[in-house]
């Protein structure tokens, strides 16, 4: 058995590789000085005794957005307190809050916390009006300016009600700013017309990283967390990493293939975080291009079964069809046999089966989301075209992970792993 504290390391501080952004934020965002920018335009009325604009920061995951807002409403709120200025920031994370409701009930505690320190309780049991003028009430009595930060405020979906009424809300004495933060691009294009023109007085996109600030990211970080290892020139953290540690290949692919994947910064700190966990797990003094590619088929195995794990039933449903034909030897079956397929599922579980066409868009989902490949061909002269499915993930992998729901197990058991014998 290892023993903690007797192992030569490649880290110096893991914290700083950790793509857990509470374990470690930066303190700038160099590839970001364009949005910060306009951030600062955003927020410059607060410094000048003004209301600060609302705005809406868009942009995929991994993408520095809140990060940005931290850093400048921090220094904003720094700003403040050395000119004696009356501000507060109040951020509320809106993940998992699929209504405008439970939006509001976390933003009146986190406003009751500006006022009374930390512990106070979540609300319930009021209706929305009611809640939204106790809003109004929490912030007179804290009154200046409120920047109020609603982030990942796409959780709630089509249910806008504090989108439109916070924006239009006059409380008494009070310059209030709302700044709302999401990931999903749909969300803010199906917003209504009346909501983005309140909320969304400043747009401010965070668009992906490309391959080259992806480099100088992980030169940063790499800096800081792995022994020999450091940076000449801040202002070119790439072209100037010098490291006994990382293999000259070892950033660059990287940051290639996490651009290729989706330009996530967050997914790119994890993919080397992961390839230096590997070197320093195996002994090993350097980080090699093998070491990131490990890590890189680590992660997207871990990603699809994580994937498959949380599949609903009908989606998990319409993957046993195309793992049915796999264990059985069926060659690229056609959506009409599969249907067929899956309506004896639903039938063996007493399941509701859902039409051909819908039952297709599942499918599709699943192509979308890398566990099966599609292919269209035609059917001949005349004929039309089909689609066909196969695995993109091992049979026994679909298995493993669809086998915690007691209905799935059921198919399983009795239909599939028989076949396998």
């Amino acid at each position: 058995m290892r023993s903690f504290g007797d192992e030569d390391s490649i880290f110096v501080d893991l914290d700083r590789l950790n793509p857990n952004t509470q374990t470690y934020q930066p303190d700038s965002l160099p590839e970001r000085e364009g949005e910060l920018n306009q951030l600062h335009s955003t927020l410059k009325p607060a410094a000048m005794g003004s209301t600060p604009l609302n705005a809406f920061v868009f942009g995929p995951t991994g993408q520095g957005k809140t990060v940005g807002v931290k850093l400048k409403t921090n220094q904003l709120q720094s700003f403040a307190n050395d000119n004696g200025l009356d501000l507060h920031v109040v951020h509320v994370r809106c993940k998992g809050m699929d209504k405008s409701y439970h939006v509001m009930t976390h933003l009146l505690k986190a406003l009751r916390e500006k006022r009374y320190g930390p512990g106070e309780e979540l609300p319930s049991g009021y209706q929305k009006k009611t809640l939204l003028s106790m809003i109004i009430d929490e912030l007179e009595a804290i009154g200046g300016t409120v920047i109020v930060i609603l982030d990942e405020i796409d959780a709630i979906g089509s249910d806008d009600y504090i989108l439109y009424e916070l924006p239009r809300a006059e409380p008494d004495d009070v310059r209030l700013s709302i700044i709302g933060i999401t990931n999903d691009l749909q969300f803010r294009e199906g917003l209504d017309a009346d909501v983005r023109s309140s909320l969304g007085e400043d747009e401010i996109e965070f668009a992906p990283y490309d391959a080259n600030q992806l480099r100088d990211i992980l030169a940063r970080r790499a800096a800081g967390a792995l022994r020999d290892t450091e940076i000449d020139d801040e202002d070119e953290p790439w072209q100037t990493l010098q490291s006994d540690v990382l293999t000259d290949d070892a950033i660059p692919l990287t940051s290639a293939l996490a651009a290729q994947d989706s330009g996530d910064a967050r997914e790119a700190i994890k993919l080397l975080f992961r390839a230096c966990r590997f070197a320093d797990d195996e002994g090993e003094s350097e980080v090699t291009e093998q070491h990131v590619r490990d890590a890189h088929e680590y992660l997207e195995r871990a990603a699809v079964e994580r994937g498959i794990k949380s599949l609903p039933l009908q989606r998990a449903l319409a993957l046993l069809t195309v793992t049915h034909a796999t264990v059985t030897g069926t060659e690229s079956p056609e959506t009409t046999d599969l249907h067929s397929l899956y309506e004896v599922f639903c039938e063996h579980i007493d399941a509701t089966a859902i039409s051909e066409r819908r039952f297709r868009d599942k499918l599709n989902d699943l192509a979308d989301s890398g566990i099966l490949a599609k292919t269209t061909k035609g059917r001949g002269q005349g004929l039309g075209k089909t689609n066909r499915y196969e695995l993109e993930v091992k049979a026994e992998t679909v298995l493993d992970n669809l086998a915690d729901e007691s209905r799935i197990e059921d198919i399983i058991q009795d239909m599939l792993r028989p076949k396998m014998e």
